[in-house]
């Protein structure tokens, strides 16, 4: 009964598409629509229907979740670029920029020339190479293991790496990964913290029962969800660890285009009142900024500059435990006027932290590129 009640569904939301696409073509503005199943199979008509919607029509996320709906149907397990997981949707990374990660691999190891400090490099595997548990066998992933592996090898020598794969692995049946947002969760970020701590020197690490488990009220779609709009999947949410085993007291500041703004707090919830609050990952520190400067009360003297990317939300609560300052930049929108908060000399360790595909894709070199000697400078003239 329930498989016929899913096939009278399915149908019709098939002929539903056949007949929002018969209204163009009465209307008469239906050239270059083509009407048959194979292209219903194919993604086209779907393709065509939100082109419709937005040209012409009202109620276009309704219809959106109509053409989403039809190449469910017809098989699809990726559209326009996010894979369909069982319980989650995951960006489908793609094969390097090799020019971008040419340039951003020169530009970390230089950084590492160049200044005295000890340098590291943590490249993250994203979700659709952890959670591939989470899709069919027929689709074809690219490599990020090897891929990370390459990079290490090139890099070996001028840095010290982090190589948090196979840790994040143990943890792929867990909600490591948000469901509808390309990011790690809290509970991923601690399996980061653990392998990123012991590369850092940090002992003894915290275990999770010395922090307290804050649930938020605010249940979320991210932007893979918006994009594309898939009953199953279920809303995330944001958990947030605050550290209790001893008191801390904390001076959050934010640089964004010559602006500052300073919480007191990790966790400022408040902002999920204020415009342009975007929901997920913002609740922790007020989201990412150009810059950010942290100040912690404990007792150590450590100090550590993170060239970061969204991932950095996900693990910094636990981090920041171990360091008294540690500031984050921005590798992709850090302006020179933002930097000038940060001095490279102040700082005891320089930790590059993100995602593989921020590196194979996203400009560093940029903003890494303003921390390296000017030619005159580097040849004494």
């Amino acid at each position: 009964m329930a498989k016929r009640i899913s096939a009278i569904f399915f149908l019709t939301v098939i002929f539903s598409a056949f007949a929002v696409l018969c209204v163009r073509f009465s209307a008469g503005g239906a050239d270059g629509l083509t009407l048959t199943l194979r292209a219903l199979v194919d993604g086209e008509v779907s393709a065509q229907l939100e082109e419709a919607a937005c040209e012409n029509m009202p109620g276009h996320s309704m219809l959106h979740k109509l053409a989403v709906d039809a190449r469910l149907f017809g098989g699809s397990a990726e559209i326009d670029g996010i894979l369909v997981g069982d319980t989650m949707l995951m960006k489908n990374v793609q094969p390097p920029d090799d020019e971008i990660a040419t340039k951003n691999k020169q530009s970390i190891i230089d950084l590492a020339s160049f200044q005295e400090h000890p340098t590291y490099v943590m490249l993250l595997p994203t979700a659709c190479a952890i959670k591939q548990q989470e899709l069919p066998e027929y689709i074809n992933l690219f490599n990020q293991r090897s891929y990370i592996d390459s990079v290490y090898t090139e890099m070996s020598g001028s840095v010290s790496v982090v190589d948090t794969y196979l840790k994040l692995l143990s943890g792929m049946e867990e909600y490591i990964y948000y469901r509808t947002t390309d990011n790690l969760t809290a509970k991923g970020g601690y399996l980061v913290y653990e392998q990123l701590g012991m590369r850092l020197g940090i002992s003894p690490l915290r275990t999770l029962d010395q922090f307290d488990i804050d649930y938020s009220d605010d249940y979320f779609y991210g932007e893979l969800y918006e994009q594309l709009p898939v009953d199953r999947i279920q809303p995330d949410r944001v958990l947030l660890y605050r550290f209790s085993k001893y008191r801390r007291e904390y001076q959050v500041t934010h640089y964004d285009h010559g602006e500052a703004r300073t919480y007191y707090t990790l966790f400022p919830e408040f902002t999920a009142q204020l415009s342009g609050y975007k929901g997920g990952n913002d609740l922790i520190l007020g989201g990412l900024s150009p810059v950010i400067t942290l100040k912690s009360s404990t007792s150590s003297d450590n100090s550590l500059v993170i060239f970061a990317d969204e991932t950095v939300l996900s693990y910094i609560p636990f981090l920041l435990v171990h360091y008294s300052d540690i500031a984050i930049i921005d590798v992709e929108h850090a302006t020179p006027e933002d930097l000038a908060a940060v001095k490279l000399e102040n700082y005891n360790q320089v930790l590059i932290g993100v995602s593989v595909d921020t590196f194979m894709h996203e400009d560093m070199h940029t903003v890494l590129s303003s921390y390296l000697p000017q030619a005159g400078e580097a040849t004494g003239n």
